[in-house]
């Protein structure tokens, strides 16, 4: 059986909306915060996992249309505790995270591509992540919940060394996402593994060398 080329096919809606709302359930409900290490206002989860399943099993645009989706979803049933400032946020990071993969995989999708995908995403999502932490998401959470130095302090707590926005973003936001995107790449090329047989159905290459 050959894979849609038609990214908005019945079939492939249906696909991508259950692979949203696995997204919206991971990020809802599986979520974890790790105070010791990193401010509890950042939250490790692996919602990411379905939009770079979404490109390997549906369309290579599939996973951007899931990261939006999952965020609409999110607002729609759980609304938000961010005024949107979270859930821009994560489209955009999760956008920059999954692009390299997309771009990567669009004519050979080995695993060994899979794998480079995935880690320059983790690459992309941690410079995109500093940028939009750095002049939207932080000063908009400044303004709506507390105070910037509230923020900072947080971190300071952590780690003596963050002392201003730089510094947090430098020694909390970045490590932070190199860590989860390094445990959704690693996630991701584990279910690669498993869902071989269904990939090669669907009419990719998925070369486990």
């Amino acid at each position: 059986m050959q894979r849609e080329n038609k990214l908005f096919s019945t079939v492939n809606l249906i696909k991508m909306a259950l692979l949203a709302v696995i997204a919206v359930i991971l990020m809802q409900f599986v979520a974890i915060k790790l105070p010791a290490i990193f401010p509890s206002f950042l939250e490790l989860d692996l919602s990411e996992v379905p939009a770079i399943i979404g490109i390997l099993t549906v369309h290579p645009l599939a996973g951007i249309v899931i990261v939006i989706l999952k965020n609409i979803l999110k607002v729609l049933l759980f609304q938000t505790t961010t005024a949107y400032v979270g859930e821009l946020a994560n489209i955009v990071i999760s956008i920059g995270y999954i692009l390299p993969l997309t771009l990567m995989t669009r004519k050979k999708r080995s695993l060994k591509q899979v794998g480079l995908g995935l880690g320059l995403g983790v690459v992309t999502m941690t410079i995109v992540g500093a940028v939009v932490n750095y002049y939207i998401m932080l000063p908009l959470y400044a303004k709506l919940f507390m105070p910037l130095d509230s923020i900072i302090e947080m971190g300071h707590v952590i780690y003596s060394k963050i002392v201003d926005k730089g510094t947090l973003i430098l020694y909390s936001i970045v490590p932070f996402n190199l860590v989860k995107g390094t445990l959704v790449a690693g996630a991701s090329i584990l279910l690669v593994r498993g869902l071989k047989p269904v990939i090669v159905q669907l009419g990719y290459k998925a070369d486990t060398k």
